[in-house]
């Protein structure tokens, strides 16, 4: 497995606690279609964001969020905008964003606007979710684009 891969892993292992990893619903676990119910029902606010092996850096109003509905839909907060799109999770744990994204076309101060246009580019690009208690890691197939996010509220 790809180095950049591993170590966004080991971090969200190390955001799910080392108590919760025994077993059950805490344990790291590849999303796919027979356990996306994992994620309904739950908020997650992103942490930090990888695009393309760069590091983006979070600005402190910017709050960017993602919730995985049970009708295959995906909505969120993009730091100004609202948006939403179709996800598909596969059996094999693929994740495909069939249609993309759509937002809410507000304008915002121009910090906030790059990192939601780093956030918009860099969601439908992924294409596994990595679910560990209450931490979600979201990646493309080589870990050059990684988005780690926490429940919202935990």
């Amino acid at each position: 497995m790809n180095a950049r891969i591993w170590i966004p892993t080991l971090w969200l292992m190390a955001l799910a606690g080392c108590g919760g990893m025994s077993g059950g619903d805490s344990a790291p676990a590849l999303i796919t279609s027979s356990n996306v119910n994992r994620l309904y029902g739950k908020e997650w606010e992103l942490k930090t964001l990888t695009v393309d092996n760069a590091r983006v850096i979070m600005h402190v109003d910017a709050q960017m969020t993602l919730a995985f509905a049970p009708d295959g839909t995906a909505a969120g907060f993009a730091s100004v905008n609202q948006f939403g799109g179709p996800y598909k999770f596969a059996e094999n744990g693929m994740l495909g964003w069939p249609r993309g994204l759509a937002s809410t076309r507000k304008a915002g101060p121009p910090e906030l606007m790059d990192k939601e246009r780093a956030y918009l580019a860099a969601l439908p690009k992924t294409t596994r979710a990595v679910l560990a208690k209450n931490a979600l890691q979201l990646q493309n197939e080589d870990g050059s684009t990684v988005l780690l996010f926490a429940e919202l509220g935990k």
